[in-house]
């Protein structure tokens, strides 16, 4: 009996290595499929940073073409050299933006301004910053507002108050709400997400491009925004809080402008006069 147990304990260990092998090959091999395709994912995730590289030159070439578009209106005798620590810093920043129209247009007029004697003391160093931290989108979202004499943005929500005695349908005055449910950051913007508008909205006051002023009670709604689709998807989502007198519709309009840094970056970035 020890022996027949000793001679399968045996064979078990003599077989175990192939099995284990045998057994653990497909998912070994599996493995191995999944960590080749990573170098080859990240290959083909970087293929366009590597034709930057080797075509880094052709974005001088490319800057020179967009800047004789700019500016072939111009007196030639009003064209000068730009300062070093506007040119360089731009010309560099532009080479990373040539697949975007937004970004490679804003740094071709910045170095168009700096070129123009009647306009390049008015371009400063940090609109160049200023740029690297925009997206497309953000550049789309600060057209619309230097567009607008004055950028409204629409908060819209129910608000949840408590009663007052003995007046049921009264509301506590001027309280604040105990409970609010609603949206906030709406505009007339219909071609970006109303999420990535936000973001935008937020990354240029963040960048002190715009600031708030103060909005009057009786200032009137932007009628883009009451006719724009979310608008009124927003008010259908809000129907769910109109069931009884403790909630009540309201409306919030804040106001931006561009502010004086935000001017100056929109007289020298911005194709709007």
């Amino acid at each position: 009996m020890s022996e027949g147990l000793d001679k399968l304990v045996g064979d078990t260990l003599k077989t175990a290595p192939t099995f284990y092998e045998d057994a653990l090959q497909p998912t070994v091999q599996e493995v191995g499929k999944i960590v080749e395709r990573i170098p080859r994912a990240i290959n083909a995730a970087f293929s366009g940073l590597d034709k930057w590289i080797l075509n880094k030159e052709n974005s001088i070439e490319e800057t020179k073409k967009l800047l004789a578009l700019k500016l072939q209106n111009i007196d030639t005798e009003k064209i000068v050299e730009p300062e070093a620590y506007v040119a360089i810093p731009a010309i560099q920043a532009i080479s990373y933006s040539m697949n975007s129209d937004e970004l490679r247009n804003l740094y071709a007029n910045l170095l168009a301004k700096s070129m123009i004697s009647d306009t390049k003391e008015h371009v400063h160093p940090a609109f160049i910053e200023i740029i690297r931290q925009l997206s497309p989108a953000d550049v789309h979202v600060l057209e619309e507002i230097s567009t607008n004499t004055s950028f409204q943005v629409l908060d819209m929500y129910y608000g949840k108050y408590q009663h007052i005695p003995d007046s049921p349908d009264s509301f506590l005055g001027l309280e604040s709400p105990v409970e609010k449910r609603g949206f906030e950051g709406l505009t007339y913007i219909t071609n970006i997400s109303p999420d990535i508008v936000n973001v935008a909205f937020e990354n240029i006051l963040r960048l002190g491009l715009i600031e708030e002023r103060f909005s009057f009670n009786d200032e009137v709604i932007d009628e883009r925004i009451k006719l724009s689709p979310i608008y009124q998807q927003r008010l259908q989502q809000l129907q769910k809080y109109d069931y009884d007198s403790y909630w009540k519709y309201e409306e919030n309009i804040r106001t931006f402008n561009l502010t004086h840094f935000g001017k100056a970056f929109r007289n020298i970035c911005l194709d709007i006069s």
